[in-house]
């Protein structure tokens, strides 16, 4: 039985890929319906049912208990700021995707989310204007040579 609710889950993992949310769906619910402790299959069923089937309150619901139970797989935390952004909620899928990059800091779709929804850091120095030449120099310069400087310390 388990078997099965795997392969549907890779199923709906491919279904995401090919842009077929139809397909995509049923795989992540017959996943979840077979499994609904399975965090994997709670958080794509959730972000699936929030996206395609309208379903906002249920995908904020199921991401966030996918989060809970394994809170440090980054895309759980994509998965939940992709529902936000379907209800409209810009500021909340930053904060969860600012969250997810904390457990891996590399993650490419996070961060190309971060910057299609328009999310910046802060101008290098703060008192002159961000297209000033000068922060867009040292901008760039911190970020391609020493990317963690400016990153806030964990208290």
């Amino acid at each position: 039985m388990e078997g099965s609710a795997r392969e549907q889950f890779l199923a709906g993992k491919r279904f995401l890929r090919e842009d077929n949310m139809d397909k995509a769906l049923r795989a992540f619910e017959k996943a979840y319906k077979e499994d609904r402790e399975n965090p994997d299959f709670m958080s794509y069923y959730g972000m699936c049912k929030a996206l395609r089937g309208g379903e906002i309150g249920l995908g904020l619901e199921l991401c966030t208990r996918a989060i809970k139970k394994e809170f440090f797989k980054a895309e759980f935390y994509r998965n939940l700021g992709k529902v936000y952004m379907a209800a409209g909620n810009k500021k909340g899928a930053i904060k969860v995707f600012l969250k997810g990059l904390k457990f891996d800091p590399q993650n490419e779709e996070l961060n190309k989310l971060l910057i299609d929804l328009g999310f910046r850091n802060k101008p290098v120095i703060q008192g002159l204007d961000r297209g000033n030449p000068v922060n867009k120099f040292l901008g760039i310069l911190f970020r391609r040579t020493i990317p963690n400087l400016f990153k806030k310390k964990k208290s």
